[in-house]
């Protein structure tokens, strides 16, 4: 096993990197579509903006980030059990 000086402070940090990552999806549907001119102004912006007003594109987004999320709970609980 790795041994550094700051692997247990990284371990505590890494459910609640998993627990924002799972909300942030809800976070992030509520600041895109909280208002409307909030979101015609997001959808007017470049490349990735743009692709907000997309239903797939936000759907990719949101699973991403909610899987990510529920990757890291995994590996904090498995690291945390061993």
């Amino acid at each position: 096993m790795i041994k550094h000086k700051f692997l247990p402070y990284i371990l505590q940090l890494l459910p609640g990197l998993g627990f924002m990552f799972i909300l942030s999806p809800f976070i992030l549907h509520w600041f895109i579509h909280g208002s409307h001119d909030r979101y015609i102004w997001i959808i007017n912006g470049p490349y990735p903006f743009y692709s907000f007003g997309s239903g797939p594109f936000l759907m990719f987004i949101y699973a991403a980030l909610f899987l990510f999320g529920s990757t890291l709970l995994f590996i904090a609980n498995a690291v945390k059990n061993r």
